[in-house]
């Protein structure tokens, strides 16, 4: 068949149903939890600590669910929640059923028959032991969640192409009255069958400079006439046909008939001519049995080509001769598990064999062979002259039908392991058969030791220069491997003042590579979710520096048990209980001692997602006493420290306060950074110039977050929280999440949110307040559920490219919870769009809702015309409404109506989108906080006067400051209690600001210290601001008339 052609001309649009499906009687059985099928199964989906069978959508086909040790539940969602150690069994019949798992992104943690899924939709088809046994087993390895499962039984009546021609094996025949048949053969049913031609050329070589260029092609051509046609024999079925003709000129072509069971005459399947008229591709369903085919030609005074038909029909396979198992070397294989069936029926597979191994061979011959359906006709062997490789032909004969299966079997090829240095140069190779085990490495910690640094210990070979999983010498190799050296310090040398996080969430957390962290006893990994178990009688040893921190991750899960933590001699320093309340609670151990091993232990035995050892012997990290942790500017691993210790000393009925300075924070691949203590106060220096930063090393909204709240009350300002994951980047693209909040009650007072998909996610169902904060995104960058009010914030949309006002925003996606009343609501925010055209939302979830009231659009020309997105991912809008939208100069730019109608597949809501005033005034902040004022708590003091004489400072009291601030020239020097009126600076300064705290610990706009006789020339840091303060030295937004210091110079207004 000439291929080139095809591709040439433009594809006939000639397809006239759908084309059929692969087998008649294919069943297929889903559990579809994304989409409810069958109805109710979410509701009915709550499985812990017990076993179970849940029907699909196909009658008597049922999953089999073992939550012995694990849990399944899907209630309220659309997704199930699929534990660590819970086992699905899928029902399979053959090894011919494939089992199809949905996962939700970033929590794929299973395996599909004995393999660990690494997409989020992965199929796999059923092994012949496991369709022998029944079942295929799905089991999750940590915390996991999925959208549904799906099989299919796959029938043994399979649509097999029947007949393939282009004609250029057929013999030429000039066009005549006279009726000319060539006689065939199916291939499958076996069938002699018969096409007659009439009045038709059959040209196995034409060439016409209208059809492939001028080139040979085969074909028939309908005589200038009306009573040519093409007829073919009784088929016992035909599903469908695919042929191509083509014509010199318009209305041209070949039309198809049919005539089968049911039918009284000939029936019309495709009277479509040929265009484009070069080459027009016509696919017809027939779907009939004991069918003949007919063409005839569609316009008699022109000719009509047909250069290449197809014909497919149901076959019934279980009559087939099918080959069962062999061995090869003593090694037995199932024939259905490795042959692949190709195009001419032929069965194929390749076979590896150790080159330690006899090749196969008519002297070395496969044994053992056993056909399933059929008899062994011969076995004939082809082996290769280099004696490498040799191709097994076994046929199986069953009543006149032969079955060829040919095995291409070759020798394993080598692999080339690469070993990595920790510079990144290659130290050298190995050569590694395929499937063989490494046994040995080529290179120890003396190719490493050149390199190292003093105090260096070599780990030893990983995946990743990074880390990750840790290669044995039992490592199976299948392919060509680097073999990357991690070296990292010693934990018990020089450790006075050095932060270890054990994370034992992680399966690839190696004890032996922790000096500092020793276990005796029976405890070990349990999973991602709840860590490592540490069992009754277990001793943790752990090795600290002298003053130190001890801080627990806890799970709310696990028997009631108290950890204890002893010293050397066995004496009890410190003890909890556990379980704790909720997953990510902490609990810390202050020690002030020497340098030795504590010890902890748990009576009862427990879960431990992970353990910090903070050393602290000059006692940096301390409670100040205005109640503040201070973090050492710009040193990342220090905040990690202070707010670890932050977490772990909270408590319910006192604030705890953590300042920020000015710095970037890079947290590096550090992800979901906890605020996990309740009554929390992270408190920056400046919203533009305090930068917390990670870069996720994979996209997920579940597992990319900068920050993740998980505590009550907490409390965040001027602050930026960045996610840096690379969106432009194919490979890296993806939700990058900044804050992502599953706590309560939270206050974001000018907080810079940064990132493009999913910036901000509220996950619980609670309610939160933004205030005077900034957002920037470009794909439902504000998403999730909870009731938040957004007041006189900026929204800004992000271009979707590297191209400047390129693509389409979407700002929200909801998904509230029934118990949520309002959902996203913004009051008095300005959006800046940055891109192409934007929109205001769509539903995620839920009963999703969403306002937008007061809202200034800087571009409103470049809002969608239906304002928001109406097709939801879920579920339909409940309730997205616009109140008084404005453009900067303060003019009404929402429609007087919009009359919208909110869709997800049949369901519908057609509603008014536009509020009047009185609806609008149902959205007031104390209606929808009715027992919360989180306005009242951001609330900042104004800060008096302050006054320097040389190096002091001096203020009045200003009422309800908890605390003041002290910046010389920009930088952090000291914060005093709110009853101090005065500070001594240590050295003079050009610029020293004075800021009043709110009871939250914010701090205020700065009054700048002046000599009391008016404001000194001073040098301001504009940041692309201008930095405006009064006469009095306090810090304003707008100067109207008068006299100010802008910028750092005196302008008179």
């Amino acid at each position: 068949m000439n291929k080139l052609f095809k591709f040439v001309g433009i594809m006939c649009l000639a397809l006239l149903f759908p084309i059929a499906a692969n087998a008649q009687g294919d069943i297929i059985a889903e559990w579809n939890f994304e989409k409810n099928i069958p109805e109710g199964i979410c509701d009915a989906t709550n499985y812990e600590g017990k076993v179970a069978d849940i029907p699909s959508n196909i009658d008597g086909i049922s999953m089999h669910v073992d939550a012995t040790n694990g849990k399944l539940n899907c209630v309220g969602r659309n997704n199930a929640q699929f534990n660590n150690g819970t086992i699905l069994r899928v029902p399979v019949k053959t090894a011919k059923d494939t089992v199809t798992v949905k996962g939700y992104p970033g929590y794929i943690n299973y395996t599909i028959g004995g393999v660990a899924a690494t997409e989020d939709i992965t199929s796999h088809r059923a092994t012949s032991a496991e369709a022998a046994q029944g079942y295929v087993e799905i089991i999750s390895t940590g915390g996991s969640y999925i959208y549904g499962v799906k099989v299919i039984h796959v029938s043994l009546i399979q649509e097999k192409m029947l007949y393939s021609t282009n004609f250029s094996d057929w013999q030429s025949v000039k066009a005549s009255k006279k009726e000319t048949t060539v006689n065939l053969k199916t291939k499958y049913s076996k069938e002699d069958f018969g096409i007659s031609v009439y009045n038709t050329d059959v040209n196995p070589n034409g060439q016409n400079d209208k059809f492939n260029n001028g080139q040979p092609l085969g074909w028939l051509m309908a005589a200038k006439a009306a009573d040519p046609y093409i007829r073919t024999s009784t088929f016992a079925s035909v599903s469908r046909v695919r042929y191509v003709h083509a014509a010199t000129g318009g209305k041209r072509g070949w039309k198809l008939l049919a005539k089968g069971d049911g039918d009284a005459d000939w029936v019309v399947v495709s009277e479509s001519v040929a265009e484009p008229a070069a080459w027009c591709e016509v696919n017809a369903n027939v779907n009939r049995t004991n069918v003949q085919l007919k063409w005839e030609n569609l316009n008699a005074s022109q000719n009509a080509y047909m250069f290449e038909l197809d014909i497919f029909g149901m076959v019934d396979l279980s009559k087939s001769p099918t080959l069962g198992s062999f061995k090869v070397n003593g090694n037995t294989y199932q024939a259905a598990d490795i042959f692949m069936e190709q195009a001419d029926g032929t069965n194929t597979a390749t076979i590896e064999i150790s080159k330690a191994e006899a090749m196969i061979s008519a002297s070395n011959p496969i044994t053992e062979i056993v056909a399933d359906n059929g008899n062994i006709e011969s076995t004939e062997y082809a082996l290769a002259a280099d004696g490498k490789s040799c191709v097994a032909t076994i046929s199986i004969k069953a009543g006149e039908d032969v079955a060829i299966y040919k095995a291409n079997i070759i020798f394993k090829p080598d692999f080339t392991l690469t070993y990595i240095n920790i510079d990144g140069k290659t130290i050298g190779t190995q050569t590694i058969e395929k499937d063989a085990k490494i046994t040995e490495f080529a290179y120890d910690a003396k190719a490493i030791e050149p390199s190292m640094q003093e105090n260096d210990v070599f780990r030893g070979w990983f995946v990743s220069d990074k880390g990750g999983r840790k290669y044995t010498t039992d490592e199976v190799i299948t392919a060509n491997t680097k073999l990357y050296a991690v070296v990292t310090q010693n934990e018990i040398v020089n450790n006075e003042n050095s932060r270890l996080y054990y994370n034992l969430g992680d399966p690839f957390f190696y004890p032996e590579d922790h000096e500092a962290f020793n276990l005796i006893g029976t405890g070990k990994f349990h999973d991602n979710q709840h860590g490592w178990t540490i069992d009754k009688g277990d001793k943790l040893e752990l090795t600290v520096g002298g003053h130190a921190y001890i801080i627990v991750g806890l799970c709310r899960y696990g028997s009631e048990s108290n950890i204890t933590i002893s010293d050397n001699t066995g004496k009890a320093l410190w003890s909890t209980k556990v379980p704790a309340g909720s997953d990510g609670e902490t609990a810390a151990f202050e020690y002030d001692g020497e340098a030795g091993t504590l010890t902890l232990t748990a009576d009862n035995g427990m879960y431990m997602h992970n353990l910090t050892i903070i050393n602290d012997k000059n006692q940096s990290i301390t409670k100040n006493e205005q109640g503040y942790f201070v973090v050492k500017a710009g040193d990342a691993d220090n905040f990690l420290a202070t707010l670890e210790i932050a977490n772990a000393s909270a408590t319910n009925d006192t604030r705890t306060y953590v300042f920020v300075p000015n710095g970037t924070y890079d947290l590096g691949e550090k992800c979901l950074t906890a605020i996990s203590g309740k009554n929390i106060s992270l408190i920056g220096q400046d919203m533009d110039n305090t930068i917390i930063v990670n870069t996720a090393p994979v996209e997920g909204i579940g597992v990319s977050a900068t920050i993740l709240v998980t505590g009550e009350n907490t409390y965040l300002q001027d602050i930026t929280l960045k996610n840096a994951l690379d969106y432009f980047n194919s490979s890296t693209a993806g939700r990058a999440v900044a804050l992502q909040d599953k706590g309560k009650r939270t206050i974001c007072k000018n907080v810079k949110l940064l990132s493009y998909q999913d910036t901000y996610y509220s996950n619980a169902v609670s309610q939160f307040y933004w205030e005077t904060s900034e957002i920037h995104g470009v794909v439902d960058y504000i998403c999730g559920g909870g009731d938040v009010y957004f007041n006189k914030c900026l929204l800004v949309n992000e271009s979707r490219s590297k191209t400047p006002k390129s693509g389409d925003v979407t700002i929200t996606a909801p998904y509230t919870d029934a118990a949520n009343k309002f959902g996203y609501v913004f009051e008095g925010c300005t959006i800046e769009n940055l891109a192409a055209k934007f929109n205001f939302g769509r539903s995620w979830g839920g009963v999703s809702r969403l306002a937008f009231l007061n809202t200034t659009l800087n571009q409103p020309s470049e809002i969608a015309k239906s304002r928001f997105t109406t097709g939801g991912m879920n579920v339909a809008a409940d309730k997205f409404v616009e109140y008084n939208s404005t453009d900067k100069n303060g003019n009404v730019v929402s429609p007087a109506s919009n009359v919208l109608t909110f869709t997800k597949d049949n369901n519908k809501k057609t509603y008014e989108t536009i509020l009047t005033a009185a609806q609008a005034a149902e959205y007031a902040i104390d209606k929808v906080f009715t027992d919360w004022t989180p306005a009242a708590l951001a609330g900042q003091v104004t800060m008096n006067p302050v006054t320097m004489a040389a190096t002091t400072l001096t203020w009045e009291a200003v009422d309800g400051a908890k605390a003041y601030a002290i910046f010389a020239d920009g930088k952090f020097v000291a914060i005093v209690d709110g009853t101090e009126t005065s500070y001594n600076l240590t050295e003079s300064a050009t610029m020293v600001e004075v800021r009043a705290a709110n009871e939250m610990g914010g701090f205020g706009k700065a009054a700048i210290a002046g000599d009391g006789n008016g404001i000194n020339e001073i040098n301001g840091n504009a940041n692309g601001k201008d930095v405006i303060y009064n006469m009095q030295g306090i810090r304003i937004d707008k100067a109207t008339k008068g006299l100010y210091i802008i910028n750092g110079k005196k302008v008179i207004k």
